[in-house]
């Protein structure tokens, strides 16, 4: 042989002589090609819904571009505008001319035009209407509210013909509410409207609008949209600054952030199945190796110098690497080419920026020299240290990875799978060699066909220990993909729990109406077949130092707390259970009024002013809890009672208000504003009571004393009649009108016009103790001694004390100063003491048995105006959303294809590179029949089996840790709250394990008898000679002569 040409036509020869050896390594290296190709395609598709879902989630009115321009328009202004939107691709934009507030007959009025009308107002377009003239100019109403039927002014006649409510607020920038002080009136005739001569001098906004399509918007054009639009913006309002373009940059990028997350967490997951595949590659390269190796020691028999031996192996090496290469990349563009097609994606668009890319031809350009190099490397360098350099290398990456970049998210979590099974491949291979070594020793004196079998693996044990160690790998790859779930799972329903406690969440309408003012209590509990929490949701400050912290306030109902899904021991200072019972108050949490006969119709209240006239009012509440606000009239300096009508109902008294007339109260407000004195109070004494309520003028049912209420706010307590202590006793400060009225019962307060009213009320539990509540560390260090902690709660104090601290709570905000957390009774009869009304429950937390009925209730009538949240809901968009979804496809994927190569590699290689051909002819020359051979290749297939599926799960447990790092990627890019923790299913686990023992144990059971009947008809015969040479004695001293490699 002379020249380097000589081996690469031995090359050429080999292959066309005996193609079938390279199956096996070419099998692998395609395989790990086409899923690369896949995970990468599924990383795009996963983006494009990410990003499509994050688009989607966006408010349509914050998904629109808008160009606005203030005051008249001018020529041409239109068409630039049209002419933008047309270059941006956006379609034909609504044109929107939205005037100023204007008085027309009496009512001011916001007149408005939007073409074309019929898209955001259905039923009531511009055909309907007719065009908009001076004479007569259709609108409809938009929204709510009352106007006259004809509204005139000079130079313009409208005429309201309907009133229709707009489909969304994106054409005026806001929705009009039906108590609007200005309704809205729409025509969809903008140049008519714009030339009404009696509405020129109004001030008015000409708008453009067109909504970002979310669903035509791929995830790859993203970036360039932006950009479109941040040049469309600059440019024209450098043009003319009387033109302001907005558009959704921020939706934008949101959108983008996840788009280019979702690859790299889908890589992620399956870079530890692209290790475990190239294990898989090495270990069936072995029977190549061992043909590679024979051919080289022919060749420098031959006279091959070293150069060619070189050349020659890494000829064959990469052809063949470049052949699987193609051949797994055009597999794996038609997968991804199917997938694409089967999630509704552009198939061209998905192929273009996943694989088709620059980034993709270096990374086959990589991956040809490293399955060239994994080839030829063990062929030439004989060492084991090489592979003992590969895993130190890797541990070494992984620390360093694991340092820098503890929490995962970024390009430092891509490297985290696929070096932890390199290193755990190389650590199990070295490890299982001394293991099989160790094994042959014990079982002397077992079993023939286990010693023999062990005998086998010991004296040759590198491709045994290899099979070992990708059984553990492909096992262990499994057990990571069920620790994923779990984990997943577990955060999925801890990250819920803390949007949504219980089951449902029934929050204020968008006009701040609460769930107890559209139906009762026993109505929601009827709906619900469960737990019904009211929760009172303010905000509390307190001081700090020199300063002031704000920190949101819940109070929750101390009995429902053991209720709350997702809480955790760590979450407290103690068991939940035990918190919640030092939130109950010892006794009642309010003291209520006296209850005013049903019979009453007429409430009366002696009150005198010598000095300001005070408007005095009595606050009544329901069964439910509403309070309602009935004005008795104003106190002078007469006598003359003050008197008011009795709503129908019952009703208790709760407090009385006094506070300055609205007329004095606006001119103080006025003159004390303008006064660089200081402002300007004025006081005086008012005397009131006692409290009548009445069947009719001058009959009394029931005399409510006055003389041991409290005082607060802005009346302060001056004096009482004397010898009313008779009545004190009495709870709700109500005396039977068989008793003597007695001037005892009134009481003087002092009142200072301060701006705020006073209050007179029964006293109240609150001021006798604090509010026992639940705090922040934060909160907890600026209490003072016994936990004693002054709140201001809705600008009202409020006297606490601090009985446990907690770490988080659910609904409450992570990035907040603190928190507080009540009793919600005990928290609401504080703020009722305060000002009645003012403890009234903002939100329900439910728990539902029937969450399909609850959920019906909420899409129908007034009920559905109420903002609902489900847990169940929160729970399954964040386990099953996109990102989420595909990592967990791709592990399962990778656990499959893992399995299925396991056993292929594991029959492969024991029965055939690491069969030793002449130990067998010597077991057959010693008497040993086919059924003991089959018995022997069934018991090495076994041990390897074992051994790998007991590594495999040692290290799925070891894996759980990377768990947490993969599903905070694919949860969310912020940090998951509560912070996610590893989840170990060991049933599953369990059941993982048998299984893979059991499918590797069958596999076993059909392929040895064949395989050794097929060989012994191919195994050429030994002669005698040799055959007594070697005996089983011989066998195992050979094993323990010889050291693993």
């Amino acid at each position: 042989m002379r020249g380097l040409a000589a081996p690469l036509r031995l090359v050429v020869a080999r292959a066309r002589r005996r193609p079938g050896r390279w199956l096996p390594p070419a099998l692998g290296i395609a395989l790990v090609t086409a899923f690369a190709v896949v995970v990468a395609a599924a990383g795009v598709v996963a983006g494009d819904e990410s990003a499509r879902g994050v688009l989607s989630g966006v408010a349509p009115l914050d998904r629109s571009v808008r160009l606005s321009w203030q005051g008249a328009l001018e020529p041409g202004v239109g068409e630039r505008a049209r002419a933008l939107f047309a270059g941006l691709r956006l379609g034909a934009p609504t044109e929107v001319a939205l005037l100023g507030p204007v008085r027309l007959s009496g009512v001011v009025v916001r007149p408005a035009a939007v073409e074309p009308l019929e898209r955001w107002l259905p039923g009531a377009g511009s055909a309907s209407l007719g065009p908009c003239r001076a004479a007569r100019c259709a609108m409809v109403l938009a929204g709510g509210g009352k106007v006259r039927g004809t509204l005139r002014a000079i130079g313009v006649r409208i005429r309201v013909v309907g009133q229709h409510a707009l489909t969304a607020s994106t054409p005026l920038g806001f929705a009009p509410a039906g108590d609007a002080p200005e309704p809205v009136l729409l025509t969809g005739d903008v140049p008519g409207l714009t030339l009404l001569a009696g509405l020129s001098g109004v001030y008015r906004i000409h708008s453009w609008v067109a909504a970002l399509p979310a669903a035509g918007l791929p995830a790859w054009t993203l970036a360039s949209t932006e950009a479109k639009l941040a040049r469309a913006q600059a440019g024209i309002e450098a043009a003319d600054p009387r033109f302001m373009l907005s558009a959704p940059f921020a939706g934008l990028d949101a959108a983008r952030a996840q788009a280019a997350a979702a690859p790299r967490r889908l890589l992620l997951a399956g870079g530890g199945a692209i290790a475990a595949l190239m294990l898989f590659v090495a270990l069936v390269a072995g029977g190549l190796r061992r043909d590679q190796l024979e051919e080289l020691g022919r060749l420098r028999g031959s006279g091959a110098t070293t150069s060619q031996c070189a050349v020659f192996a890494t000829a064959e090496s990469a052809w063949l690497s470049a052949v699987s290469l193609i051949t797994g990349a055009g597999v794996g563009l038609g997968a991804a080419a199917v997938l694409a097609g089967a999630s509704g994606e552009p198939v061209g668009g998905v192929l273009w920026h996943s694989a088709l890319t620059p980034e993709g031809v270096v990374a086959l350009a990589a991956a040809w020299l490293l399955a060239t190099a994994l080839l030829t490397v063990p062929v030439l360098a004989r060492s084991g240290r090489l592979v003992d350099g590969v895993a130190v290398a890797a541990a070494g990456a992984l620390v360093a990875a694991l340092v820098i970049n503890p929490g995962g998210g970024d390009a430092f979590s891509l490297l985290l799978a696929p070096l932890s099974c390199l290193a755990a491949g190389v650590l199990i291979y070295r490890a299982a060699a001394m293991l099989l070594r160790a094994c042959e020793r014990i079982s002397r004196r077992g079993p023939l066909p286990l010693r023999l079998a062990l005998v086998g693996l010991a004296r040759a044990p590198a491709v045994p220990a290899l099979v070992v160690a990708f059984i553990a790998v492909s096992v262990g790859l499994g057990g990571f993909a069920l620790a994923y779930r779990a984990t997943l799972l577990r955060g999925a329903a801890d990250q819920a729990a803390d949007s949504v406690p219980l089951d449902a969440l029934i929050s204020p309408s968008q006009d701040f109406t609460t769930p107890l003012e559209l139906a009762p209590a026993t109505r929601w509990s009827a709906l619900a077949h469960g737990a019904v929490l009211p929760v009172r949701r303010t905000e509390a400050s307190y001081t700090a130092g020199a300063g002031t912290v704000t920190v949101p306030a819940l109070g929750v109902p101390a009995g429902g707390l053991p209720l709350i899904h997702g809480w955790r021991e760590s979450d407290g200072s103690a068991p939940l259970a035990t918190l919640a019972g030092r939130l109950r108050p010892a006794g009642p949490a309010r003291t209520p009024g006296p209850m005013l006969p049903s019979a009453a119709r007429w409430l009366s209240l002696a009150a005198t002013s010598p000095a300001l006239d005070i408007a005095v009012t009595a606050d009544l509440r329901d069964a439910a809890g509403a309070v309602r606000r009935v004005p008795l009239g104003t106190a002078g300096t007469g006598a003359t009672p003050l008197r008011a009508r009795v709503p129908p109902g019952q009703w208790e008294l709760e407090g009385l208000e006094v506070a300055e007339p609205t007329g004095l109260e606006v001119t103080n407000g006025h003159q004390n504003g303008e006064n660089p004195g200081a402002a300007t109070q004025f006081q005086t004494q008012v005397s009131l009571g006692p409290v009548l309520a009445e069947l009719a003028p001058g009959r009394p049912l029931l005399t409510v004393p006055l003389d041991r209420w409290r005082a607060l706010g802005a009346a302060s307590h001056s004096g009482r009649g004397s010898g009313a202590a008779s009545h004190s006793e009495r709870g709700s400060g109500a005396a039977s009108h068989s008793e003597p009225a007695r001037d005892s019962h009134e009481i003087v307060v002092a009142f200072a016009a301060t701006g705020v009213p006073g209050l007179l009320r029964p006293v109240q539990p609150s001021d006798r103790r604090p509010v026992p509540v639940l705090v922040d560390p934060g909160t907890a260090a600026a209490t003072a001694a016994g936990g004693r902690l002054l709140l201001t709660v809705d600008g009202f104090p409020v006297r606490a004390r601090v009985v446990g601290t907690l770490r988080r709570f659910p609904t409450l905000a992570p990035d907040a100063a603190g928190f507080v957390v009540a009793d919600e009774a005990t928290l609401s009869g504080a703020l009722e003491a305060q000002m009645p009304g003012q403890g009234r429950p903002d939100e329900l937390w439910i728990s539902s048995s029937r969450a399909t009925d609850l959920r019906a209730a909420l899409r129908t009538g007034p009920l559905a105006k109420l903002a609902a949240s489900f847990r169940l809901d929160r729970e399954t968009s964040l386990w099953d959303g996109p990102v989420a979804r595909g990592v967990l496809g791709t592990l399962n994927a990778s656990a499959a294809v893992s399995a299925g190569l396991a056993v292929l590699g594991l029959l492969t290689a024991l029965l055939g590179g690491a069969r030793d051909r002449w130990i067998e002819r010597d077991l057959e020359a010693q008497g040993a029949g086919p059924r003991m051979l089959a018995a022997e290749a069934g018991a090495r297939l076994l041990v390897a089996s074992g051994l790998g599926v007991l590594a495999g799960l040692v290290f799925a447990v070891l894996l759980t840790d990377l768990a947490v790092v993969s599903v905070s990627a694919a949860l969310a890019t912020d940090t998951p709250r509560p912070p996610l923790i590893a989840v170990v299913p060991w049933g599953w686990l369990a059941a993982w394990g048998a299984g893979a023992l059991a499918v590797l144990a069958a596999a076993t059971r059909i392929s040895a008898g064949r395989v050794i009947g097929r060989r012994r008809a191919r195994v050429p015969a030994r002669s005698p000679a040799a055959a007594r040479t070697a005996p089983l004695e011989g066998a195992r001293a050979g094993a323990e002569a010889e050291a693993p490699r």
